[in-house]
């Protein structure tokens, strides 16, 4: 009996060969059949669209006399167009005067889907080399890129990366929120290192990512160049009220030294957690002194959110003393949002930075560690360029790539 590899590098020999034994038992006849008729009505739907969008645009059908004509139709030629279907062949009507015809379908010489583009530089980041992924996609979808193409793909991502961490940022946050990802990296070992994030919220409340940087820590020394470097491209911080984040001291210092006059909240919920851990006596206590933790931030004033703390103080200092003395250490600065109650949802919590995180997690998962620094920055950058572009103005510079979408794992909260 054949041994069956399922390495990287056998994985499609190993596919064409189960794809082989299926047809010869008949198993696979039916499916093969359903695959080619899809494809065939995939490739009708699409040389419908391209007639359609040619007829609105020459403003009459063929043969059709209308005065709305612009122009008239001479003859067509056909185009190959790949996609995570496969190659598909379709039909370009030409026009008899010249008139341009813009198709949603694709752009001018476009050959490619921009989905099956991203999903050759995935593969790539993913560890393939531009060889293997060549072989990779040809025999599972039928086509495939050249390795110089494929070379050259990813060379357009690493210059949108260069673009993004030295473009001029305009002075317009009003909020900073910064955060740390603890990823594995192989360097002489495997080592665990934070990615340090920096979230802006504006003056009109949108949302921007605006750096991310590998880092060997949290402390000053770390997180200082990456707020001197957003300093020094633009975001001065005329508008900067408040810079929000972790228990982590090495952050705070940091913002102390670039934006002395911003206020510094610490995040409630990473507060709450640490709470959470330190209760001895989980199964009796933790529930009520947790419910009971959460309605101190429900407060409406200041003076009710500390009266509540002392109430607090006062009823679990002596069953849960190790909770209550982390609870009390820098409490205060938990409270810094009220001086902004009306928008207390941006700054109380860094849970706005936190989602984005979650889903930076949530992929690089199953990607268990990362070979060397320039494959994280070049998925890290392709994961935050999708929320660039769900949070971008339409009129502005769009240096996007969209990542393909992982199926959903369980993921672990930030300690």
């Amino acid at each position: 009996m054949r041994s069956v590899n399922f390495s990287e590098d056998s994985l499609p020999i190993q596919y064409q060969y189960l794809k082989r034994n299926l047809r010869e038992l008949g198993i696979l006849a039916n499916f093969d059949d359903f695959e080619q008729k899809a494809h065939r009505a995939i490739e009708k739907l699409m040389q419908d669209d391209i007639y359609e969008e040619f007829k609105l645009q020459v403003g009459a059908d063929r043969y059709e006399h209308a005065p709305s004509r612009q122009d008239e139709r001479k003859g067509k030629y056909q185009r190959f167009l790949t996609t995570t279907f496969g190659t598909s062949r379709v039909y370009i009507p030409r026009t008899r005067n010249g008139l341009k015809i813009q198709y949603s379908l694709f752009d001018k010489y476009q050959r490619r889907q921009k989905k099956f583009d991203d999903m050759v530089i995935l593969s790539m980041i993913l560890g393939l080399s531009t060889r293997k992924q060549r072989k990779f996609f040809k025999s599972f979808i039928g086509d495939s890129v050249s390795h110089a193409t494929a070379s050259k793909l990813l060379n357009n991502l690493e210059r949108d990366l260069k673009e993004f961490r030295t473009r001029t940022i305009e002075d317009k946050y009003k909020y900073i929120l910064v955060d740390g990802l603890w990823i594995h990296i192989k360097e002489k070992t495997i080592r665990k290192r934070p990615i340090i994030f920096v979230l802006g919220i504006t003056l009109d409340n949108k949302e921007e990512l605006l750096a991310f940087k590998l880092a060997k820590g949290e402390s000053e020394q770390e997180v200082t160049p990456i707020l001197n470097d957003l300093y020094r491209r633009g975001l001065e911080g005329k508008h900067l009220k408040v810079a929000a984040s972790d228990d982590a001291g090495g952050i705070k210092a940091a913002v102390d030294m670039v934006y002395p006059y911003a206020k510094w909240q610490l995040c409630s919920t990473h507060k709450l957690r640490n709470v959470s851990k330190n209760i001895k006596h989980k199964k009796a206590n933790r529930k009520k002194m947790m419910r009971e933790a959460s309605k101190i931030y429900k407060a409406k004033t200041k003076n009710v959110a500390i009266k509540r703390f002392n109430s607090f103080f006062d009823k679990w200092e002596a069953r849960e003393p190790k909770a209550v003395r982390c609870f009390r250490k820098k409490f205060n600065d938990t409270l810094t949002y009220y001086d902004f109650m009306y928008d207390k949802n941006f700054i109380s919590t860094t849970n706005h930075l936190e989602r984005d995180l979650e889903e930076i997690r949530r992929r690089i998962k199953i990607q268990g560690y990362f070979k060397n620094e320039k494959s994280l920055n070049l998925w890290v950058f392709g994961i935050i360029s999708q929320f660039k572009e769900e949070q971008q103005p339409e009129d502005m510079p769009n240096y996007t790539f969209t990542l393909v979408k992982e199926p959903k794992y369980e993921s672990a909260q930030l300690s």
